[in-house]
Parts: structure tokens; sequence; C-alpha cells
């Protein structure tokens, strides 16, 4: 059972020296976003979705952050969860948590950011509830799914009110139309 926090840690150890990689690219960039084709996902006109990358000085140190806090998690959890029965699903939940953590550093649409942030939700659950058959962890569960839908409809107007003014979900995109006045 171990070989599943094993095989995590190298994961993120991986994902961690590429952290530090990006971060070194984009100080060599002078914090510029370094540019990255976006790839058309969804198109409903007049509603364009594009998915891609944006990597720039704030999302490269959130990269080294995130998995390098995510690290050592994994490592202090693998000694923590010895011999637990749901030892692999743990660390199953944890690589999906770090996962969706990093897709909302990097992504390029606030679309995007939604479908990571709604991941998010669904592993807070999952760690919450972990040890389903105790009754306080199944409700903490509960609560926090329940408060994070709340907040998730909130985030959801906020998305279609940036789209109505600004015409575009992408990030760049509505950031120049909040410099230059651009909003509709």
């Amino acid at each position: 059972p171990r070989l599943s926090g094993y095989v995590t840690i190298g994961a993120i150890f991986l994902a961690f020296l590429l952290s530090l990689w990006s971060l070194d690219s984009v100080m060599d960039a002078d914090g510029a976003r370094i540019g990255f084709g976006a790839h058309e996902w969804v198109v409903v006109e007049p509603l364009r979705v594009d998915i891609g990358i944006t990597l720039d000085g704030l999302s490269a140190i959130m990269l080294v952050v995130v998995t390098g806090v995510s690290l050592l998690v994994q490592i202090y959890s693998q000694e923590y969860m010895r011999g637990d029965p749901g030892y692999n699903r743990y660390f199953a939940y944890m690589s999906l948590f770090t996962t969706s953590m990093l897709g909302l550093i990097l992504a390029s649409s606030i679309l995007q950011i939604f479908v990571f942030w709604e991941l998010v939700g669904l592993c807070s659950y999952l760690l919450i509830g972990f040890w389903f058959y105790k009754e306080s962890a199944r409700r903490a569960a509960t609560k926090a799914f329940l408060v994070t839908r709340i907040g998730d409809l909130g985030f959801l107007i906020a998305i279609l009110l940036m789209w109505s003014k600004a015409g575009t979900l992408d990030i760049a995109g509505i950031h120049d139309a909040a410099i230059t006045g651009a909003v509709s």
C-alpha cells in the first residue's frame, strides 16, 4: 500500500522541480507572462471559451508554494496514514487536490478557474469526510459541501457579470478590458 504514497511524493517532487524551473523562466522574462497558445474549447455564439495556461510571475511563485507545501504534506502523511485501511484512497484524494490547485493557478480563463474550483470543492468534501464511518466526519463533509455550493453560486454570478461586461472569459482579455475601460 505504501507504493501509492511514494508515487504521489515522486510526482509532486517532480512538479516542485518543474515549478522552480518555471519560476526561473519567468524571472528571465522579468516576470512578464510567458506565452502559451490557448485552444478553442467551446463556441456557442456569442460565447467563446478557450482553455490554456497562464504563466507569469505570480503564477510561478504560487506554483512553487503549492507544490512545496503539498510535497511536505505528502511526506508527513506517509507516516501519519501508515496502517490506515484508506491509505491508497487518501493519496488519490490528495493527488487530485494538488492537481486541482495547480489547475487554479495555471488557468487562462475564468471558466477554467471555475472548473478547477469545483474540483477543489469536491476534494475538500472527500478529504473532510475521509473517515466516512464516523458520523462527525459525514456531517462536517456535508456542511462543507453545502457552504461551498453557496459560494459557487456567487462565483458563477460573478463570471456571468464579467462576461456580460468584458465580452470574454479569457483572463488576459478581462484584464485588458478593465485597463482600457472597454467594458460594455
